[in-house]
């Protein structure tokens, strides 16, 4: 059988490492496809500064369900990165882990072929006859002879492209990613006032480098929020006893086949009760001056670690939660309850909170909110806040807005995924991304309907599976995607 996987980054890799621990595994031929850049680390794991960290504790990331320290086990054998503390290393670390599985694969074994070009095609053939099979086509660099027929394919291209909101793309001066981080400042001159949109965890990233290395300080970083993401506390394992899929079967029965929004909150405030969180003091905490808020998480660790642990459950369950609501109710929750649950989850870590902290109190950095526009006059950047007649200018901006989510919204940065909607293989979901069966990661074609064959896993899938594209949850998504490609198989030996 042969098998396609587009994209080698954390899922990618995933994938092959769930494929290579099958008896079968031999018997398939696997092409794996990204470029020489990303092959093996993918974006967000790309060789970058060494001040990026991650945002889990070095001991909770891992690519192996079974072994939850194996990335740490991993760095403490290797003699080519070391660290003075090693409780969050640098997320380029992570990827050379992951890289290292690939590589070992690589020479291990010949079936496994890598291709370094990106898919830039793919199609689908199927007869008219009742029963044709349907046979996909990966292609690259837009040339038909340089597609490849495959059995079964993985969808794992990554992240879609940063968000523009203010159509600046294109505009001198403007980044439109903020990754690597090392080459934010190559085309930046030592007197240029910098700007960064976004104040989310990619900002953070931002701030880190550019703070260390931009001699034109303050660096204001803005958003219409202003608020920055919340700070990790010890994060114990946590239980879920009503927020559970007997509660919602019984709920469902009896309320015409979905969880009304009001119930499952209903649910979660019982679990709030039961671990002793203050639900409305942790909602409401924030003041809307950095430093203070920063204080106090850095001050509350016990209390903010059981609600973010709780947080992070509902996160590793929501591909049943998030599907037991109707489309109606889930917009509501985007509304209403996701900010709560962003600002709130993916937390930094302390050192990078008393970093921001230093960094303000210094004068370094402005975090500012209320952004309503910004336009290009004269190679100079004009920033115009919400009720202020005031200004400002700026002759570079950092874009730290976080990926879009929507395929309405892609652009040339994200032509595989135009192509293959064009081709009405993919079909967006309304709530983002594109449709698949939550169970299986299966795609959902608006052409061929429901194509076993075709999986999808990542951030593309995320109207489905919202909020669970951290690293665990992807390798959680590869285990049961690997074991349905071998079911069929088996069955076609």
């Amino acid at each position: 059988m042969r098998v396609a996987i587009i994209g080698m980054g954390t899922a990618g890799v995933s994938i092959l490492r769930q494929l290579e621990q099958h008896s079968y595994f031999k018997e398939l031929e696997i092409d794996v496809y990204d470029n020489a850049k990303n092959m093996g680390q993918g974006v967000p794991f790309q060789n970058d500064s060494s001040q990026l960290l991650i945002n889990l504790p070095s001991k909770d990331m891992s690519l192996n369900l079974n072994d939850q320290e194996e990335f740490y086990k991993w760095y403490e054998d290797q003699d080519e990165f070391k660290f003075d503390n090693a409780a969050y290393l640098p997320r380029f670390v992570f990827g050379h882990y992951m890289k290292s599985y690939l590589e070992r694969f690589s020479n291990q074994y010949d079936n496994i072929h890598i291709i370094t070009e990106k898919a830039t095609e793919m199609f689908l053939e199927k007869g008219f006859e009742k029963d044709a099979q349907i046979q996909y086509f990966v292609c690259t660099n837009h040339q038909h002879e340089a597609c490849r027929q495959y059995d079964y394919v993985f969808l794992t291209v990554g992240t879609m492209s940063y968000h523009d909101p203010y159509k600046l793309k294109g505009l001198k001066g403007f980044i439109k990613s903020p990754y690597p981080t090392y080459e934010t400042l190559n085309t930046v001159n030592g007197t240029d006032d910098i700007a960064v949109i976004g104040t989310g965890l990619s900002s953070l990233d931002v701030i880190r480098y550019v703070v260390k290395h931009h001699p034109n300080l303050p660096l204001t970083a803005v958003s219409r929020k202003g608020e920055l993401p919340s700070v990790r506390g010890e994060m114990p394992d946590i239980t879920l006893k009503y927020v559970t899929k007997d509660n919602f079967n019984n709920i469902i029965k009896s309320h015409f086949g979905v969880v009304p929004l009001e119930s499952a909150i209903h649910l979660f405030k019982q679990e709030c009760e039961e671990l002793n969180i203050p639900l409305e003091q942790l909602v409401h905490r924030r003041v809307g001056d950095p430093i203070k808020d920063l204080k106090y998480d850095l001050a509350h660790p016990e209390i903010l670690s059981v609600f973010q642990s709780l947080l992070e459950t509902i996160k590793e369950n929501m591909n049943w939660i998030w599907n037991s609501l109707s489309i109606e109710d889930q917009k509501i929750f985007m509304k209403e309850y996701m900010p709560i649950l962003k600002a709130n989850s993916n937390p930094m870590p302390p050192r990078t909170a008393r970093l921001l902290i230093e960094e303000i109190e210094n004068g370094h950095l402005i975090i500012k909110k209320d952004l309503a526009e910004v336009t290009q006059e004269n190679d100079t950047f004009i920033f115009k806040y919400n009720d202020d007649t005031k200004t400002e200018r700026y002759n570079v901006v950092i874009n730290a807005t976080g990926p879009r989510t929507q395929l309405k919204d892609l652009d040339e940065d994200d032509a595989f995924l135009i192509d293959i909607a064009n081709r009405q293989i993919v079909q967006a979901h309304p709530m983002g991304g594109i449709q698949i069966v939550p169970e299986t990661n299966q795609v959902i074609s608006p052409r061929y309907g429901t194509l076993p064959h075709l999986i999808a896993i990542g951030q593309i899938t995320n109207g489905i599976n919202q909020a669970r594209n951290g690293v665990n949850m992807i390798v959680r998504q590869s285990v049961q995607a690997v074991e349905s490609l071998y079911e069929y198989h088996a069955e076609n030996r």
